[in-house]
């Protein structure tokens, strides 16, 4: 209920300088100037709208902030260390729940990761209904890999609004992907095509 009223009341502001996640409101910005600007606009709308929040509870003029297992500082977004060490030291699956944990947490970090539904592949095809448990070599390496791939705790931009977006696409027989930014990479994005859609010209 308080997510949808803030994101109703903020809808001008959304993804421009204002994140809404439950009750949580951020305000982010690449100069000092534009933050106390865009704060003050946050305060309005709260104070038009008979809203408060608890200043024990607010934190402003942070260079670094934790979010949503991920942190974000100077424009820049990566994901939260304590949330990516775990991932360095998971042992390899013996069965699908124990893989569909793994994936599951990986799948979270997939916008920092060049292609990952390809790479995830091997692994996500043990997941099929009726699929019978072996994890063979290629499963292995692919798990070595998603590992490495997440721990190289790669760096993505944070959207600069006053230049252009520039969007990159790829796509094969069986996977299709891109990214976005502008310049630098704000996010990747892919997708493993079924095989129905294989079969569409």
């Amino acid at each position: 209920m308080f997510c949808t009223l803030m994101n109703k009341l903020f809808h001008l502001y959304l993804d421009q300088f204002v994140v809404i996640y439950l009750d949580d409101i951020i305000v982010y910005n690449n100069s000092m100037e534009d933050h106390v600007e865009h704060l003050c606009k946050v305060f309005k709308v709260l104070r038009d709208n008979d809203l408060c929040v608890k200043r024990e509870k607010c934190s402003f003029a942070q260079p670094t902030v934790q979010f949503l297992g991920h942190t974000i500082s100077h424009g820049e977004i990566r994901m939260d260390g304590d949330k990516v060490e775990p991932i360095k030291n998971w042992e390899a699956p013996t069965k699908v729940p124990e893989l569909r944990s793994f994936l599951g947490l990986t799948n979270y970090y997939r916008r920092f990761i060049f292609s990952y539904s390809a790479i995830a592949a091997p692994l996500t095809d043990l997941l099929k209904k009726n699929r019978e448990w072996e994890w063979s070599d290629a499963c292995q390496a692919t798990f070595e890999r998603l590992k490495v791939a997440v721990t190289e705790e790669p760096v993505l931009a944070l959207p600069d609004f006053t230049k252009a977006f520039e969007v990159h696409t790829d796509a094969s027989n069986f996977n299709i992907g891109g990214s976005w930014g502008n310049p630098r990479e704000l996010e990747f994005s892919s997708h493993r095509q079924s095989w129905t859609s294989r079969l569409r010209p």
